[in-house]
């Protein structure tokens, strides 16, 4: 007849959940180690940049994707479609003169019309847009719950095929580790082509001119968001790498294209 010391099971008991712990913890740090990705394309410094335009004061105000505020110098195209931005234009930071192409003397301009979907066959995204303004505390609106992986378009920016920049933004991961619909935007180069749906049935084509990294704190926003004299787009992205310590990229990835006459 066997017997059972005192506390011996319970012993027992305290060792196989300890153990259960053990195999849990080494499984959550596999499956980190797996799934966590590298940091995002990270663009030349060599990529072109656009000469930033003089201010207006009939455009709206703009906030670059996540963090960047407008304020009273502002600068972006005038959205004549649903935005509804009514203030003066943001002011930049390290913004200088850049090379850039020659701008059509009388370009070609179409009539407002909101974009639906965007594609940018080179880093293969496909994307529905949705219309998404500011934040109260004056940043730009995120994608977020059932569309956070989707592109959106600044509605207080002109509509593709106006005169001005046209913004979409999109994240480049979820939680810092998931690739989202922006995750390869940093690997775009000049000649890369961009297409975007319109509500009215037209699509538009812009190719891209500039791909750079901005950090967060010293975003310019007169070279992003500066009238230009025909239709452009601008694709903004987080880039960089992460903080954990802020849970968010340090840089911002902003791409410039400009419009392709015909399309």
């Amino acid at each position: 007849m066997s017997t059972t010391q005192p506390g011996g099971r319970g012993r027992t008991l305290v060792a196989a959940a300890f153990g259960l712990l053990l195999a849990a913890g080494v499984a959550i740090v596999v499956w980190v180690a797996t799934h966590q990705v590298a940091d995002p394309p990270t663009p030349g410094a060599d990529a072109a940049r656009p000469t930033a335009q003089a201010p207006d004061e009939t455009r709206p105000g703009e906030g670059s994707a996540y963090d960047a505020r407008p304020d009273d110098d502002s600068a972006t195209g005038t959205n004549s479609g649903s935005g509804s931005g009514t203030g003066s234009s943001p002011g930049g930071v390290g913004d200088g003169p850049a090379t850039t192409r020659e701008a059509p003397a009388t370009p070609t301009v179409l009539p407002a019309s909101d974009p639906v979907a965007v594609r940018i066959p080179s880093i293969d995204v496909t994307s529905p847009l949705h219309p998404l303004g500011l934040a109260d505390d004056g940043t730009l609106q995120v994608p977020s719950g059932d569309r956070y992986d989707e592109a959106a378009w600044y509605d207080g920016s002109p509509t593709p095929g106006e005169a001005g920049p046209t913004v979409i933004e999109g994240h480049v991961t979820s939680q810092g580790s998931v690739p989202s619909v922006f995750y390869d935007l940093g690997a775009l180069t000049p000649g890369d082509l961009v297409e975007v749906d319109r509500e009215d049935g037209r699509t538009v084509t812009f190719e891209v001119y500039g791909t750079e990294s901005f950090p967060k704190d010293a975003f310019p926003k007169v070279t992003v968001y500066g009238n230009t004299e025909g239709p452009e787009l601008r694709l903004i992205t987080c880039g960089g790498i992460y903080d954990p310590d802020r849970g968010a990229h340090v840089d911002n990835i902003v791409v410039f294209a400009r419009w392709v006459p015909g399309s």
